[in-house]
């Protein structure tokens, strides 16, 4: 018993600092009533977001809905739909169709891009080294880039957004304090962490994380504060909802 205990234990230890590495799968949606559905042996972590795939024929599909893991309800997962934005055009008709029966549910959609915040360049290396093969890494100089056009120097959720939208990804990663945080940009949940080798030190890390652009600095040049993000440990906590 006494070793049955402990290989359970070091299988839990194994699974838990596990790389973070999400997979898309698909399953065909049951019965809905269009704005939620709930799913037996789907595990993945609360705040995962994906896509409602309908097929009008073999050769032409079209994404009808987000779908996101809301969490558990009568021991199975419910999934909720909401607006699809990103293909958003002017120019183009909106389909005015909800998920269905028979449609497909793909999650972990767009998780094969990540964006790394980390606080220096010994940090965002030692992720790109251990990720380089499981994710197609942005460089955050190009999230960087557009935060000092946009002279925002604290980027917020919605900053997060509107770059994982134009680089195609749903993943960001979050280098904080003693722990790296793999996070949903839909919805800003966690859905997996590491522990860093190397714990951060506020004092001298990037504000507002690394990157080679020039200091970001707001429309006033930070003449009348807000030209910092302040303690690195602390914004992005506070960001993530994390103690």
């Amino acid at each position: 018993m006494k070793k049955f205990l402990i290989s359970v234990l070091l299988c839990t230890v194994t699974l838990l600092q596990a790389d973070f590495r999400p997979e898309p799968f698909s399953v065909p949606l049951p019965k809905t009533d269009g704005k939620a559905v709930l799913l037996d042996n789907i595990d993945v972590p609360v705040g995962t977001t994906g896509i409602v795939l309908h097929a009008f024929d073999n050769s032409h599909k079209t994404i009808v809905a987000e779908a996101v893991v809301a969490g558990e309800k009568n021991g199975k997962r419910e999934i909720i739909f909401r607006k699809f934005k990103r293909l958003r055009q002017a120019a183009l008709p909106e389909y005015k169709l909800s998920p269905q029966k028979g449609d497909t549910l793909i999650l972990n959609y767009l998780y094969n891009r990540v964006l790394p915040i980390t606080p220096d360049a010994e940090h965002f290396k030692a992720f790109a080294q251990k990720y380089d093969t499981a994710f197609d890494i942005i460089h955050p100089d190009l999230f960087a880039s557009q935060l000092y056009l946009d002279h925002e120097p604290k980027p917020g959720k919605e900053s997060f957004r509107e770059i994982c939208y134009q680089q195609d990804t749903s993943l960001l990663y979050f280098a904080v304090q003693n722990q790296g945080y793999f996070v949903d940009c839909n919805t800003f949940s966690v859905l997996g962490k590491e522990p860093l080798t190397t714990a951060i030190d506020s004092k001298n890390a990037a504000k507002p994380f690394y990157s080679r652009i020039p200091e970001i600095k707001n429309r006033l040049g930070g003449i009348i504060g807000g030209e910092s993000i302040g303690d690195y440990n602390l914004y992005y906590k506070k960001l993530l909802g994390i103690k």
